[in-house]
This record gives structure tokens, C-alpha cells and sequence, in this order.
């Protein structure tokens, strides 16, 4: 790469056109290449940054050439960097050449973002030069966060808790549950207990098509970490396919309260907190 740049020139007779010509074709792409190239010797000194470098750090290339690359990494990266470089260069073992990395750069102003890190060495005569290459993932880590708590958010709705009656609450459960949404389903009751300060909690499963073995633990967790918060769960809307899997599953759900339907549950509930559900044509 001319790379060369503040080196002296070769004459011009030493080169064949076919050389010169495939030296400019090369400068041109590291010139124009959009992802930062950085070449520094076996103490880390920086020898070439690309006008890519420059447009991702702030810093010109007058101000990096000769420095250390660790002015480009926040910590802990900038105080560690020179050691693991000793280290390689006397045991060899590499921990990012060759391998690409997530790391985190720092730019001129002191401001930190998101880096894709490629590492690769290249022996020069008599020295080992290394070839980093630097590509920019801040944003798209702003997007995986943002998707991220998009589907965060869209797992609390698929799991809502409400608040049924002054000490009942109930969870309607919908559609397949997976480990993940069994996890956010404790949590959401579990704090939700706690915050409304309920007695009893109706889990009802009467939207659930399948269960398996790691759900219906996941349900039984819940039940216990229930009991222990001084509540209590019923389960209603268990389907025939599900009480049959449970079955198969050799799966005991031992001292747990059940009920056929979310109506029967809800007046179990009521009659646990003493109260009862009176028909008004009864008494009339």
C-alpha cells in the first residue's frame, strides 16, 4: 500500500508500468474503502491510517502517524493493549489476529462507540507489521436495541397481569409458551403480586394449545416462588391435550389448586379471601 507516504520513492525506472499501475489500483481502494485500515509496527506505533480512520476517529492523519493506536481505545483497551502486544510477540498466542471482535473505539472529542475488529499480521523483512480494520456497528447496536425492547415489550403484553379483584389477580396466558416467555410470565406475576400485595393469583392456561416438560416446570416455579411471597396460585383452563401430556410427562402438580374453568377458579378465589359470589335471581 504506498502506504508509503513520507518515505522515500523508489525511482521510477525500478518499477515496471504493470507494478506502478497495480500500486496506484491498490491505493485507490484503501483510499476509497469505507471500513478505517490501520497499520502499526511490533510496538503498536501507528504507520498508515486510511481517509476512512480519519473520518471515524476525528484525528488527521498528520495526528496519528507515529503515535501509539491506543490513543484510539477507551478503557480498559488503552491500558491493556501494550502488554497483550508484549505478550504475543513473546509467546504467540494471539487472542484477537485472525479472529474478528467486538470492541470499542474512542474518537478525538473522548467520545466512545462500537467497533467490528478484524486483526491480520504481515511480515515486512525482518518485522511483524499488523493490519487492523475497523468498521463502525454503533448504529446497528442501536437498532438491535431498539428491536430488542420492541420484542421486550410486545413479551409484557403477551403476558399481562391483571388486577381481577382487590387481593386476586389473574394471568391470562395465550398462545406458545417457549422458556423465554415462561421466565418474563414468573416475573410479571411475581412483581405484580408483590406490588398489589394479592393473596391469590388465577393463572389461566384455557389459550394454551401445548405444554411440555420445560414449561410445566416453568409453571411449577411460579407456583412455588408464589407460595413462598405468602400467595397462592390456582390454575383453570387446563384442556384435556394438556392434561394428557402432563400425564405422560409423569408430571405431578402436587398441591397445586385447580379448577375446570376461569369462572370456578375466580369463586375459589373469592372464597379463599372469605368472601362469596351471591346470584342476585337467588335471592330474588
Amino acid at each position: 500500500m504506498s502506504i508509503n507516504k513520507g518515505g522515500s520513492k523508489p525511482a521510477s525506472s525500478s518499477k515496471s508500468p504493470g507494478k506502478t499501475e497495480n500500486d496506484a489500483r491498490l491505493q485507490a481502494i484503501v483510499d476509497n474503502v469505507l471500513d478505517a485500515i490501520v497499520t502499526i509496527d511490533e510496538k503498536g506505533t501507528i504507520e498508515f491510517a486510511n481517509p476512512a480512520t480519519e473520518r471515524l476517529f476525528g484525528y488527521s492523519q498528520k495526528e496519528m502517524l507515529g503515535k501509539n493506536v491506543k490513543m484510539l481505545m477507551p478503557e480498559p483497551y488503552h491500558t491493556e493493549h501494550d502488554g497483550y502486544l508484549s505478550s504475543y510477540m513473546h509467546s504467540g498466542v494471539a487472542k484477537i489476529i485472525g479472529i474478528g471482535r467486538e470492541v470499542e473505539g474512542m474518537r478525538k472529542d473522548g467520545s466512545v462507540f462500537s467497533l467490528e475488529l478484524a486483526v491480520t499480521q504481515m511480515q515486512v523483512g525482518k518485522q511483524r507489521k499488523f493490519v487492523g480494520i475497523l468498521r463502525d456497528i454503533s448504529e446497528r447496536k442501536k437498532s438491535d436495541e431498539i428491536i430488542l425492547r420492541q420484542n421486550e415489550s410486545i413479551l409484557e403484553l403477551s403476558t399481562p397481569v391483571i388486577q381481577l379483584w382487590n387481593g386476586i389477580l389473574l394471568l391470562p396466558v395465550i398462545g406458545v409458551i417457549d422458556t423465554h416467555r415462561a421466565q418474563q410470565l414468573i416475573e410479571n406475576l411475581l412483581q405484580a403480586i408483590v406490588e398489589s400485595e394479592s393473596s391469590v393469583a388465577i393463572m389461566d392456561l384455557s389459550g394454551v394449545p401445548v405444554i411440555d416438560t420445560a414449561v410445566a416446570q416453568h409453571i411449577m416455579k411460579t407456583v412455588s416462588a408464589t407460595n413462598m411471597l405468602g400467595s397462592e396460585v390456582i390454575i383453570t383452563g387446563i384442556s384435556p391435550e394438556i392434561a394428557m401430556t402432563l400425564v405422560k410427562l409423569n408430571i405431578e402438580f402436587l398441591n397445586i389448586h385447580t379448577a375446570a374453568s376461569l369462572q370456578i377458579g375466580f369463586k375459589q378465589a373469592l372464597a379463599r379471601l372469605g368472601q362469596i359470589v351471591v346470584n342476585k335471581e337467588t335471592v330474588a
